[in-house]
C-alpha cells in the first residue's frame, strides 16, 4: 500500500504541480479479496481494516493486538475497534483467543478465520465509529487537513487573480474545493490567517477587499 500511495503521489505531483494532495485515510475505504478454505469473497473495509487484514496476508499467523498496532500505525483504542469488527463482529474473517466478543489487550492472540464462509460473494465489514481520544486525534487530524487545503486554495486564488473581493473570493474557494463544502466561517478564518501570515492584505480603501501579497 506505502507503494502504491507514493506511485500515485509522485504521478499527481507531475500531473498537478500547482496542486497539494492531502490524504484523509480514516475516510477511505477499500474492496479486499479473501481467499479462504472453501471461497473468496470480496470485502469492503476501512483503510485501517484492509491494512490489518494484509498482516496476516499468506501466512495467517498468530498476532497480538500490540503487533497489529505497530505495524499500521495505529493507537491501541483505534487498533481494538479494528480487530473487533474483523474477529467479534458479523463476519468473523479472523479468529481469537479468550472471549469471543471482547478484545483483551495483552492476552489475544489472532488469525485467519481458514474455514470462514459467508452466503454472500460480496459483503462490508462495518466498524464502530472511534469515540474518545482517538475521535478527537482524528477529527483534529481532518480538520487540519481541511484546513490546509482551504490555504493552498486561498493562495493558488489570489495568486492568479491579485485582488479580489470577500464574497468572490468565498465563492472561488467554495467552487474549487472538491473534498467537502467549507462554510464560510471557516473560509472567513483561514483568510485571517493569511493575513497574519502575511500571503494576503486588506486593500486600505476597502477593507472587503484583499490583495495577494508576493
Amino acid at each position: 500500500m506505502i507503494a502504491a500511495k507514493s506511485d500515485f503521489d509522485a504521478w499527481y505531483k507531475e500531473k498537478h504541480s500547482h496542486r497539494i494532495l492531502s490524504w484523509v485515510y480514516v475516510l477511505g475505504d477499500v474492496t479486499v479479496k479473501g481467499t479462504f478454505e472453501f471461497r473468496s469473497y470480496a470485502m469492503t473495509v476501512t483503510t485501517f481494516q484492509a491494512m490489518a487484514l494484509l498482516c496476516f496476508s499468506g501466512s495467517g499467523h498468530n498476532m497480538t493486538l500490540r503487533d497489529i498496532c505497530e505495524q499500521i500505525h495505529v493507537d491501541p483504542a483505534t487498533g481494538k475497534r479494528v480487530l473487533h469488527s474483523l474477529a467479534c463482529g458479523k463476519y468473523k474473517v479472523l479468529t481469537k483467543t479468550g472471549n469471543p466478543r471482547t478484545i483483551n489487550s495483552s492476552k489475544d492472540h489472532f488469525a485467519t478465520e481458514r474455514a470462514f464462509t459467508s452466503k454472500l460473494r460480496r459483503f462490508a465489514i462495518q466498524m464502530s465509529a472511534l469515540d474518545g481520544e482517538g475521535k478527537k486525534k482524528i477529527d483534529h487530524d481532518l480538520q487540519q487537513q481541511r484546513c490546509y487545503n482551504v490555504d493552498a486554495i486561498l493562495v493558488r486564488i489570489m495568486k492568479t487573480r491579485r485582488r479580489l473581493g470577500h464574497q468572490e473570493l468565498v465563492g472561488e474557494v467554495i467552487h474549487q474545493v472538491q473534498t467537502f463544502r467549507p462554510d464560510s466561517k471557516l473560509i472567513r478564518q483561514r483568510i485571517e490567517g493569511l493575513i497574519e501570515r502575511e500571503y494576503l492584505q486588506r486593500d486600505a480603501a476597502d477593507s472587503k477587499t484583499y490583495l495577494y501579497l508576493p
